[in-house]
Order: structure tokens, then sequence, then C-alpha cells
């Protein structure tokens, strides 16, 4: 008994060193991924199942297979330290029936033991939180006691096996674990007649449920090359800035230019608003300006012909307005300039039919550049309703 409370002892120790260096070390890592705080990835499991007690030659001097099953149950306590490496303190117990070929002991049977485990398919796949199924494998020691017919035995035992784990949800696990433990001769009875150096083993099957507490995944480690590959883009991103920084005098002339543009823009669009005053159409009259070579119909136009509508709604019923499409004088030839007029003339008539104006009372026609209505820079990008 000294001797297990003396390797307690060393496996706390370990533990508690284990603990204080990850509060220490912040880049502890296991295949890309950071290890997480000692009160994280715990896990409480319980289980049950069945049994089975041999000793040396197993048909020599036991008794059928069934003779020798018991039951048992069983209670663990896991810390895992990465992915791949744990650390687990396991109660079992239960009964155990070792049989002779003519007479069955039964014995009520006890066992804590501490164990290493390992996660192979971590290990072997990688991480990953969302895998289903997970394979792995432990080994430890611990104290036997044995009590059959009063005489009871104690001393150490080895436990090995395989715990296959399918992951239910993000808490819980389901566990078959398949387990072995030998024991040294002194720790089964008497009765069985074992010498010295010989050792019996207990073979059990459990079934059982784990849950999963406080933080449960790892995060992941990021490498040498990952760290250097994000700084390298944040420093493309500042020489970006320092261009745009250094590209500011360039914008600022080029708003300068454009707003003069605008500024050139409008003051054309006064000459033409006071060429046209000059020219006085006849009362009633009305001009649609386009854009260069174009035929459709801008904004302001259409908001323009709404009050063309208006005229046309307030006007006489059998008063017929004519509508008439002009192109520049000096671009483009005169055929070409004939077809543009036209189009710009039945556009101007198709939106007034849409807006509901009376077709009866309107015409249309395309006069070409043969007309210089509007001389100045030769605008005569027009219609005229008349």
């Amino acid at each position: 008994m000294k001797k297990f409370l003396l390797s307690i002892a060393i496996v706390a120790f370990s533990a508690s060193s284990v603990f204080a260096q990850e509060n220490s070390a912040e880049k502890l890592r296991w295949k890309g991924i950071m290890n997480n705080s000692f009160w994280s990835n715990w896990e409480l499991s319980i289980g049950g199942g069945i049994n089975a007690t041999g000793w040396n030659d197993w048909m020599k001097d036991q008794g059928d297979f069934s003779d020798n099953v018991g039951w048992q149950i069983e209670g663990s306590l896991t810390k895992w330290f990465n992915p791949i490496v744990g650390a687990r303190l396991q109660v079992a117990g239960g009964q155990i029936s070792p049989a002779t070929k003519t007479t069955t002991y039964e014995s009520k049977w006890v066992m804590p033991h501490v164990d290493a485990v390992v996660n192979l398919s971590n290990w072997i796949g990688g991480y990953r939180e969302d895998r289903v199924y997970y394979a792995k494998v432990f080994a430890g020691f611990g104290v036997s006691v044995v009590d059959v017919n009063d005489n009871a035995g104690t001393g150490f035992g080895f436990a090995s096996g395989l715990i296959n784990t399918f992951r239910l949800c993000k808490a819980l696990d389901l566990n078959i674990e398949l387990k072995s433990i030998l024991t040294p001769a002194r720790d089964l009875p008497v009765d069985l007649n074992m010498k010295s150096g010989e050792y019996g083993q207990m073979y059990s099957a459990t079934i059982g449920l784990t849950y999963r507490f406080n933080k449960r995944d790892w995060n992941k480690a990021y490498s040498q090359e990952e760290v250097d590959g994000y700084l390298a883009s944040i420093a493309a991103l500042e020489a970006g800035l320092a261009d745009a920084h250094r590209n500011e005098g360039k914008l600022a002339e080029r708003l300068a230019a454009q707003k003069a543009a605008t500024d050139q823009a409008l003051k054309d669009n006064e000459a033409l608003r006071a060429e046209l005053a000059k020219k006085k159409p006849a009362i009633g009259s009305s001009a649609v300006f386009f854009n260069f070579d174009s035929a459709r119909l801008l904004d302001r136009a259409k908001s323009q012909m709404q009050l063309i509508k208006e005229n046309i709604a307030a006007a006489p019923k059998d008063q017929v307005f004519t509508i008439v499409g002009h192109a520049d004088v000096k671009t483009g030839s005169a055929e070409y300039n004939q077809k543009l007029s036209e189009k710009r003339a039945k556009a101007v008539y198709d939106y007034l039919i849409e807006q509901g104006v009376n077709k009866d009372q309107l015409t249309w026609k395309g006069v070409g550049s043969t007309q210089n209505i509007f001389p100045i820079n030769n605008t005569n990008r027009v219609v005229i309703v008349k």
C-alpha cells in the first residue's frame, strides 16, 4: 500500500508540473495544436459490463469459460493535455468468479488505477473536432483488492486496453472499453494453488458514457510560415496606404480638373438657353436636347416633357403639335444626320404617347442638319415641339 501511495504522489507531482508548465508557456504545441489551460479538456465517465478471470494456461486447471464470468462497473476522470496524450484515474470493481474444474469462487473486487491514454485517431489522422469515432489505447497500474472466502489479497495490478469512443454530441461520448489486468498469483484465491511467480488475468468489456466539460476543443497553433505570411500582408497593406497618401495630391488635381469640366458644361448649357431665348420660337414651342450622336432621352428631358404634356393638354383638342428632329450641321453625313434626327423626333413622340397624349394631336419628322438653328458650337442636337 505504501508503494501505491508513493506512486500516486509521483503522478500528482507530474500533473502539477504540467500545470505549471502550461501556465508559464503560452506556446505549447502538438502537431499544430495549442495546448489549453490545465482546467480545460476534462472528462467524466461511467460504465458497466462483464469480466472473466483466468490464470496461466486457461484450459489446464480452469473450469468452463462461462463459469469464470462476473460483472463489473467503473468510473473514470480523464484530463487531456493535448489532442493526443491524456491521463486517467479509474476505479473499477465488481464481482469476479475464478473457477476450477470443481469449484467456483465468487469475490467482490476493486482496483483503482492510474493510466496514460493515447488518442490514436488524432495521432495518426490529425486532430479533427468533427470526427465521429476515436480509437484510444491506455496502460497503467494500481492496487488490486480481491476478497475470496474472507481470504483477502491486495497487491499491484497492471491494466491496459482499448477504448472505442463514438461522439454523440459536443459534450457526450459513448465508450466501449476492452481491458486486461495482470495481477500476482497471491492476489487470487489460495485455493487455486498458484505458485510464486505465476500471475492471474482479468479481462473485461464495458460500455458507458463520457461527459466532456469546460473547454472541449483545441485552438490551432499557427506556424512561423503562417505568421510571416500574415506580417507580409500587413506590410503590403501599409505600403499601399503610403502610396495612397502620396497620390493624394494627384487625386486632388483630378478632382479640380473634373470640377472645371463640370463648370464649363454648365456655362455651355446657359449659352444654349440664351441662344434659344434669342431665337424666340413660336408661342407654344419647346426644345428637348440630346447628347452628341444619341437619340436616347435624358432624365432632365423627360422632366421637361411633362411640361410639354401639360401644354398640349391645355391646348384646343383640334390643335396639332409638330415634333421636328435636328442634327449637328458640321458632324456626320447628311444621310446619317437625317436618320438621327428622325430617331430623336420619334423618341419624343413615343414618350409623349406613353404619357397619355392623344396621338391625333401629334406629328413628327426629322430635318437632319439642314437647319442650323443653334450655330453656337454647332449644337443642333435638339427636337423642337411646336
